[in-house]
């Protein structure tokens, strides 16, 4: 073999070695993705075996799982379709809410900024009596409530207030033309 075919050789193996080590990288990573998934679907669904009996233990009755809701969003002129999936439906004392059940580390807690959004998001599609917070971590349940300032009420204020002023108006102008003599 002389210097050239050496080089040939060489080259080849390099771009080889590179292609199946990098085939090799994307097959392990894949398969390492997978089996995280796999843990982390069965986690949940342990969690929410377990939160079926948590939430029947403290009086609620489930009405539904996993329930998907189709949700319309239009933006200009242009309609986009969506699914909104809680956990579970559940029932207390002729009031229904919607159950979400979180088993992670950090995701618990409505201080979570994607938690409360989720909450949120539910509270406005489905517009239940109350969204339940069930965290798998310390077995709790947590009623959310989501408290919007009232808008009718400075309005009203507003009116009042204007009505007491043109009364005290009318008032003044029939005690200035010497009325109540």
């Amino acid at each position: 073999m002389n210097i050239n075919e050496n080089a040939v050789l060489i080259f080849v193996l390099f771009i080889s070695g590179g292609i199946i080590c990098l085939f090799l990288f994307i097959k392990i990573s894949n398969w390492l993705r997978a089996k995280r998934l796999r843990k982390r679907f069965s986690k949940s669904r342990q969690a929410e075996k377990e939160a079926e009996k948590i939430l029947r233990k403290n009086g609620y009755t489930i009405i539904d799982a996993q329930k998907s809701k189709p949700l319309l969003i239009t933006i200009g002129d242009k309609i986009h379709r969506y699914l909104v999936r809680i956990d579970y439906l559940a029932r207390k004392r002729g009031k229904v809410f919607v159950v979400e059940v979180k088993s992670g580390e950090k995701i618990p807690y409505i201080t979570n900024r994607e938690t409360r959004r989720q909450m949120l998001e539910y509270y406005l599609a489905y517009q239940p009596c109350g969204i339940l917070l069930l965290n798998m971590k310390n077995k709790s349940i947590s009623e959310v409530k989501f408290q919007f300032e009232s808008t009718i009420r400075p309005k009203v204020i507003k009116i009042i207030y204007f009505l007491a002023g043109a009364i005290f108006s009318l008032v003044l102008y029939y005690l200035l033309q010497g009325g109540w003599r």
